[in-house]
């Protein structure tokens, strides 16, 4: 299923869910997750409809989706979702925008990494997982080597500089 082009229809979901649920038992499989599901109605039924909850949600971190700001304390509060996996976190609404604002460079020079690197360190302080989708070698590893091997530190004031650059309301 394309769970990306459009909300699949609940029944047609939740019956997906229930033959991936029985691999969950043979062990194929060892979580389950969701993509693309914004709707807080939607995947707080899934959630209690499934016997297996999902783990794992997929999202872009997009204007258009709201950043998920009030999706974001029922994944983890209320449903207990362990991963927020955010795609299109260079290429969507807030990549361009925010790798060429003043801001961002700013608090980028100052902790010595790209406006890219520092973006994806910021959906980490979120609670997401970016999902890199770079081809290129040295850019991975770049990536990495900032956000695992050397994670950023991150003030009060850097963090909220970035939410009032992305959405305000991003940071409490």
């Amino acid at each position: 299923h394309n769970f990306r082009a459009k909300l699949q229809p609940y029944e047609e979901t939740l019956r997906v869910w229930r033959v991936l649920e029985n691999y969950v038992d043979q062990g194929v499989i060892r979580h389950l997750g969701i993509v693309s599901v914004h709707d807080k109605d939607y995947l707080t039924k899934l959630h209690k409809d499934a016997r297996i909850k999902p783990a794992i949600i997929q999202n872009r971190f997009h204007s258009n989706r709201g950043y998920d700001i009030k999706l974001r304390p029922v994944m983890f509060e209320e449903l207990g979702i362990k991963a927020d996996q955010l795609f299109w976190i260079l290429t969507g609404s807030s990549g361009g925008k925010v790798r060429n604002n003043d801001v961002v460079r700013g608090i980028a020079e100052k902790k010595g990494v790209s406006p890219q690197v520092l973006l994806y360190s910021f959906t980490m302080e979120l609670g997401g997982t970016p999902l890199i989708g770079t081809k290129r070698v040295d850019h991975m590893q770049e990536d990495v080597n900032a956000l695992v091997t050397h994670k950023l530190k991150w003030e009060r004031e850097d963090l909220l500089a970035m939410a009032s650059v992305i959405n305000k309301d991003l940071i409490q």
